[in-house]
């Protein structure tokens, strides 16, 4: 199945970067998603994205960030500081995600993990989000996820095999999301760290930037009322031509699978659109 990209633009961290032990997770408990609701021109989402790497960074292959470009911190603006927010990283499902009401994202920086509510918030800031990981760590693996990625550099092409197998019986309407992410993208970012006397960075390095879906929004369905052991299987192509300033090499797809009405991600999986050694 061949389904069309909604995008824009979005980027990743550097100066300066706290360092993080990697620790391997688990792969047998549920992967998450934590969403990082940001913008170039909100001074606190720096050490907000900081937080999210470190997060991903500790539970590596268990927390996969996705940045989100989104709302007015986000706009671009050619004039003030030199014109170093003049990148456009916002995009379609960013925006569809940020206005959505139930989400509840009032102001940058703010997260979810997994969509699922945590001490009786849906969306939180990042003073939240080590705990709101931890209470989502051991939760019951309810899916796993494969994902083929096949790169044509001659044409240009992405196609990826996505497939899926649940653990358990699930009630409700199933929908997939495929995101396309890019890292390493670098541009103008406001700052307030406390104690740092950079108001903003010239040359900040924005990671797992959300630049689009290759399924829509929210998703396509493809399932209902699954029983354990049933099986799901997409595939989706993108031209990259047709985005000639992304870079190939540092774009990744996270597939999820969600509860098509409440939005629940129930299990994610990442892997780079060019395989890499």
């Amino acid at each position: 199945m061949l389904t069309g990209l909604l995008f824009q633009s979005c980027t990743k961290l550097e100066e300066p970067f706290y360092t993080v032990k990697s620790v391997y997770a688990d792969t047998n408990m549920r992967a998450m998603i934590l969403e990082d609701y940001t913008g170039h021109k909100c001074t606190n989402c720096a050490p907000a994205s900081r937080t999210a790497e470190n997060l991903q960074s500790l539970y590596k292959g268990q927390v996969f960030v996705i940045a989100v470009h989104a709302g007015d911190f986000a706009e671009p603006d050619s004039v003030k500081y030199g014109g170093i927010l003049k990148n456009n990283f916002i995009c379609q499902a960013g925006t569809d995600w940020f206005n959505y009401q139930s989400f509840k994202i009032d102001q940058n920086p703010k997260g979810m993990v997994n969509r699922i509510s945590y001490e009786g918030k849906i969306s939180f800031g990042k003073d939240d989000w080590a705990g709101a990981v931890a209470n989502s760590a051991s939760m019951t693996k309810l899916a796993v996820i494969s994902m083929n990625n096949v790169y044509n550099p001659a044409t240009k092409i992405l196609t990826s095999n996505i497939g899926g197998k649940f653990l358990s019986d699930i009630s409700g309407k199933v929908n997939l999301c495929v995101c396309i992410l890019e890292d390493s993208i670098y541009g103008g970012q406001l700052n307030s760290v406390p104690g740092d006397s950079i108001p903003y960075y010239k040359h900040f390095r924005f990671m797992d930037v959300l630049r689009g879906t290759l399924s829509g929004s929210w998703g396509e369905q493809v399932s209902e009322n699954p029983l354990r052991n049933s099986v799901i299987s997409r595939t989706y192509t993108f031209d990259f031509s047709t985005q000639p300033t992304w870079v190939v090499s540092h774009c990744s797809l996270v597939a999820f699978i969600m509860n098509g009405e409440t939005k629940e991600i129930y299990h994610a999986a990442k892997k780079p659109v060019i395989k890499t050694q």
